[in-house]
């Protein structure tokens, strides 16, 4: 794993920082492939933007740890990162995705909270592929100013979310309801939204496993 060696110093500290009854995440990540009906493995999209975050590692690594098939897709072939590490290789192009539904869940990762997603918000071909997803049914995660292009991509009117405080008037202005900073990672039917990615990484993914499980046998 090219990313594993970058995210295990902050996967030490995700893990002191988590409480004591947190439910023991690594042994849900030991089950993450698992659905309610006993079968089937997990396949996100990655979906990454110039100046990824750090947590993007992080992130990652906690997936992999829970066993899914991970596929990256950027606007460009080649994502620069925010401030250290080299850029990422996507696996495909946004333009090259023809069916969304293949993945359970697609997954605006973590970017540097100043640029606010925008080379996926200035994209009508990111823009559709989430707005896609929403409509099939796909599980859509979001993290931080991730919640930005759910915004832009308008699927969060009358969903509750949370998000980077700084583009607040932007989810508002999209119909969304404001859950709060600061509150757990939050899910409203397929969307799920959350910040403080070190902190809540194996909580997201606990959530995604389960919103999967119940995603699957409604499509």
């Amino acid at each position: 794993m090219r990313h594993l060696a970058t995210g295990l110093a902050a996967l030490a500290v995700c893990l002191i920082l988590l409480p004591a009854s947190g439910d023991g995440w690594m042994e849900t990540a030991s089950a993450g492939t698992s659905t309610a009906g006993g079968s089937g493995e997990i396949e996100a999209l990655l979906l990454v933007c110039n100046a990824y975050g750090a947590n993007y590692n992080l992130v990652r690594d906690v997936m992999e740890l829970y066993g899914w098939n991970l596929t990256t897709a950027g606007v460009t072939a080649s994502v620069p990162p925010c401030f250290y590490g080299g850029p990422i290789i996507v696996d495909t192009l946004v333009s090259e995705i023809a069916d969304v539904s293949q993945y359970d869940a697609l997954v605006v990762m973590p970017a540097r909270s100043a640029n606010g997603h925008q080379q996926l918000i200035d994209s009508p071909e990111a823009l559709a592929l989430v707005a896609d997803a929403a409509a099939q049914g796909v599980l859509v995660v979001a993290f931080c100013s991730g919640t930005r292009v759910l915004a832009f991509a308008d699927v969060i009117d009358g969903v509750e979310v949370t998000g980077h405080p700084d583009y607040l008037q932007d989810y508002l202005d999209a119909g969304a309801v404001w859950a709060g900073d600061g509150v757990p990672p939050h899910l409203d039917g397929n969307i799920l939204t959350t910040r403080r990615g070190q902190y809540y990484s194996p909580q997201v993914c606990d959530v995604m496993r389960t919103a999967i499980d119940s995603l699957r046998a409604a499509r």
